[in-house]
């Protein structure tokens, strides 16, 4: 069996007291061999903390394996885990070790572990009692050196009262409880991780670091972030995609339902536009500039292709670029603005994305 490379250590970002309180308990559990259960909702990272433990442990240099319980289908659940020896079942290959062999002597991640269905359930806390196990189809008992580390976004306990997951599973793998916060409830680190993301994402895709503007960071401060971490690092990956040549400002960001229902303007907008027709062209201005740098961005920076996207004729989608002030990739276009400049200057008139 193939060794995997040792883990690199993942990088936790925050300084407020939640994610403080949580580093300072993973620093006294993580090097020795207790079982563990994160809980924690959708995209905060939960994997992620799981590999913290493991390189903080005594088994950083052996194997770290995730299994996703959600992605395995319930009739092979027993065969990924412990494997099986040649001819146990039809179409069965010569032999399988299984995944728990794979982490022989390091850290095996159950990740999901509330989706797993009863019966599998019940394999999973024989093999967790004495860490024995069998392959399918052999007799021999084999012993497995594995730390077993947990992870769920789903409510156990109430899991456990509706009788879709085990009782003594539940405690069998809570050992050390691990809650780890979302990102409503450590406002104090958005502005880190935001800057640690938006590094990342400009060294990743080898473009320009975004600059956030006061708007749109009292904006994010304020949304609900029902994606979490996850959501808010794509968040910074669109925005560097994007390649502004100014700070992003809050109609920029794409924020969901009702919290982006007012994100397009600051909260006195309204008053300080002063009359219906200047903020009704105040914003469509800002659509049709967001529109063309998002038709231009989908397009490579190829005038024409974004323009036929549209539905406009290109010389008067290059017209609309030149009102609102967007430019696209030069060395995307070659000489294109060039002759859709030409085109334009013939035109007598244009319109506007709103007019036509």
């Amino acid at each position: 069996m193939t060794r995997q490379s040792p883990l690199t250590m993942p990088q936790l970002v925050g300084n407020s007291p939640m994610h403080t309180q949580l580093m300072d308990k993973l620093q006294k559990i993580a090097p020795t061999d207790v079982e563990i259960l994160i809980s924690g909702p959708t995209g905060t990272g939960k994997e992620l903390y799981a590999q913290y433990i493991h390189c903080q442990s005594a088994r950083a240099q052996a194997p770290f394996v995730p299994v996703n319980c959600g992605g395995l289908p319930s009739d092979l659940i027993e065969n990924e885990l412990f494997g099986h020896v040649g001819g146990a079942f039809t179409g069965a290959r010569p032999q399988s070790d299984g995944l728990v062999a794979a982490a022989e002597a390091g850290t095996l991640l159950l990740d999901e572990v509330d989706s797993l269905p009863l019966p599998s359930q019940a394999k999973l806390l024989r093999f967790l009692q004495d860490k024995q196990y069998r392959r399918l189809g052999e007799t021999r008992l084999r012993r497995a050196n594995v730390r077993i580390v947990a992870a769920t976004n789903c409510d156990l306990v109430a899991a456990v009262g509706a009788k879709t997951f085990r009782e003594d599973l539940f405690f069998r793998l809570r050992v050390a409880p691990l809650a780890v916060p979302s990102l409503v409830e450590r406002p104090d680190d958005l502005r880190l991780l935001v800057d640690t993301f938006a590094n990342r994402c400009s060294e990743t895709y080898k473009l320009p670091r975004i600059v956030i503007g006061d708007r749109a960071l009292d904006r994010m401060s304020k949304y609900s972030w029902p994606g979490n971490i996850r959501e808010l690092e794509n968040c910074v990956k669109y925005l560097t995609c994007l390649q502004l040549t100014r700070p992003i400002d809050v109609y920029d960001l794409p924020l969901l339902g009702e919290d982006a229902a007012d994100a397009s303007l600051p909260p006195d907008a309204f008053a300080a536009a002063g009359s219906l027709k200047a903020l009704k062209q105040q914003l469509v201005n800002d659509f049709e500039r967001i529109y063309l740098e998002g038709a231009l961005h989908r397009s490579g920076g190829n005038i024409a292709a974004a323009a036929r996207a549209s539905g406009k004729p290109r010389r008067a989608f290059f017209e609309l670029m030149r009102k609102r002030g967007v430019t696209a990739d030069q060395r995307s276009m070659g000489s294109e603005i060039a002759a859709c400049g030409a085109k334009t200057q013939e035109a007598d008139q244009t319109g506007s994305m709103s007019g036509e």
